[in-house]
């Protein structure tokens, strides 16, 4: 049986907002503390709380996303600090309509229609990402995919769907 497999992925790159939530994760805790350092007890319990968080969550804000294809079928999972993965989406490529550049005219009949867009780029303005429309296999929704997907896994794409995969 000749069974098609592969998978890559990518690591989210740190935007602004990322910078000021952890800014603002620290700002509290430090503050926190210097009020428990001043007398108020609660506030320091609250503060050394905080800190505890912040140690045990703050690598959660560290994304990656690895896609997986296998026989025509798109797995999208979040990975975050490096140890918990989270399915987020699944695709069949049988289901889904149109898998092109994210730039492509073959996008534009889908401008005006509502679509969920669900990015698991990288955020890379120079990676070149493409969009899968579908629909999602859980709650039979139409989703505008936005990826980073490598070569292989476009090449078995192509083969699966010819007429879907547009690699232009």
């Amino acid at each position: 049986m000749n069974e098609m497999y592969t998978e890559a992925g990518v690591k989210k790159q740190k935007s602004a907002k990322d910078a000021l939530l952890k800014a603002a994760i620290f700002v509290a805790d430090a503050a926190l503390l210097f009020a428990g350092l001043l007398g108020l007890s609660v506030l320091l319990f609250l503060g050394i709380a905080a800190v505890v968080a912040t140690v045990y969550f703050l690598p959660y804000l560290n994304v990656d996303y690895e896609y997986i294809f296998c026989d025509g079928q798109f797995d999208f999972d979040k990975i975050m600090g490096g140890n918990k993965r989270k399915t987020q989406l699944k695709l069949d490529l049988d289901s889904c309509e149109v898998l092109c550049p994210a730039n492509s005219h073959q996008l534009d009949g889908y401008t005006y229609q509502r679509l969920q867009v669900k990015d698991f780029s990288s955020g890379n303005p120079e990676a070149k990402t493409y969009a899968l429309v579908g629909k999602e296999l859980k709650n039979n929704t139409m989703v505008k995919v936005i990826f980073e997907p490598n070569e292989k896994m476009l090449a078995f794409a192509k083969q699966k769907a010819p007429r879907k995969v547009f690699l232009d």
